[in-house]
């Protein structure tokens, strides 16, 4: 059964968040076939899920301090 929620492989978490788009593959071929990379967000390991899996927007780092500190 297909779920609409993220689930990772690696650590069981339920915590999912949209991530970049790295390449050329990744912002112009996955959209086409219905995919979107998907952050882990307990052990940050990288997927590419299909578009109908909920996750939460990729958290910003909003003042200067908060991004030299990251």
């Amino acid at each position: 059964m297909l779920s609409k929620t993220f689930h990772c492989d690696d650590c069981g978490s339920i915590e999912g968040y949209r991530s970049r788009p790295r390449n050329f593959l990744e912002r112009r071929i996955l959209p086409l076939v219905g995919l979107k990379p998907v952050r882990c967000g307990d052990c940050y390991r990288r997927y590419y899920r299909p578009n109908f899996i909920e996750v939460k927007d990729r958290p910003e780092l909003s003042s200067p301090a908060q991004r030299a500190a990251a």
